[in-house]
């Protein structure tokens, strides 16, 4: 039996998010101090070691998860969000075999994720009181939603 692990892929938009940007208005108005919201889709697949390589470079090819005119790709060796950073997922998370359709060899799952970093007016991460705020009365919906950190 081959060894298994978890590799995440975070894709964020280079060019203009208008969700990213209709988050920030609303944080601003529900007061919140934010001054950029950065949104990415976050791939996590359960694969086997040894075709760990190959998946990252499949993945570099399938548009509908990461287009290189318009997305910033990274490969995260570490399935967990990082400091200052949430992951929304849905409460019935079911893992998948395919990605975008296709077979990848060697993968047993994949599941996909919402990840919010807010930024304050000097680039740093907000608090985490700031963050749990958002998260909390905007960012997951708990009734059908829960949040990773």
């Amino acid at each position: 039996m081959s060894e298994v692990i978890e590799r995440a892929y975070v894709v964020t938009l280079t060019i203009p998010d208008n969700e990213a940007f209709t988050a920030l208005t609303t944080l601003a108005r529900i007061g919140l101090p934010v001054e950029t919201a950065v949104r990415s889709d976050v791939w996590i697949a359960t694969v086997e070691a040894e075709h760990a390589a190959a998946l990252d470079r499949t993945i570099t090819t399938i548009e509908t998860v990461y287009n290189p005119n318009k997305h910033r790709l990274e490969v995260r060796e570490d399935a967990h969000p990082r400091s200052g950073e949430v992951w929304i997922t849905a409460h019935d998370e079911s893992p998948a075999i395919t990605i975008a359709g296709r077979t990848v060899d060697g993968v047993r799952g994949i599941v996909r994720r919402t990840s919010w970093r807010l930024l304050d007016q000097n680039g740093a991460d907000v608090p985490a009181n700031v963050l749990d705020r958002a998260t909390e009365s905007f960012l997951c919906n708990p009734a059908f939603q829960k949040a990773l950190k």
